[in-house]
């Protein structure tokens, strides 16, 4: 991700996919891991999984969280392939796990 890129910008919003798996309820075990419910936003349509409202969908639903660079890393719920998640951290794992296989 770019710095030019940022919460605020058109591009910020053109990274979503728009899968509508964050407008899913989710709820967190005592382990950690984050189950997926049926119960999605009101505004989310199911079948296409689109949001109704995903240009106006702050001033809308305050319950919408607002993703940013800063937020998302931070966000244990967010798919992993998530669009918001910088490309970095999608291959910061990979490189360290080729660096140890080629030492002796």
């Amino acid at each position: 991700m770019t710095d030019s890129i940022n919460d605020d910008t058109p591009e910020w919003d053109a990274l979503c996919h728009q899968c509508g798996r964050c407008c899913f309820e989710k709820l967190e075990d005592a382990r950690g891991r984050i189950i997926y419910t049926q119960n999605a936003c009101r505004y989310l349509d199911v079948i296409t999984r689109r949001c109704k409202i995903f240009g106006r969908r702050f001033e809308i639903n305050p319950e919408c969280v607002k993703l940013t660079p800063e937020l998302v890393p931070q966000l244990h719920w967010l798919p992993r392939d998530c669009a918001y998640r910088p490309p970095a951290a999608k291959y910061k794992q990979k490189e360290r796990r080729d660096r140890r296989k080629r030492q002796p």
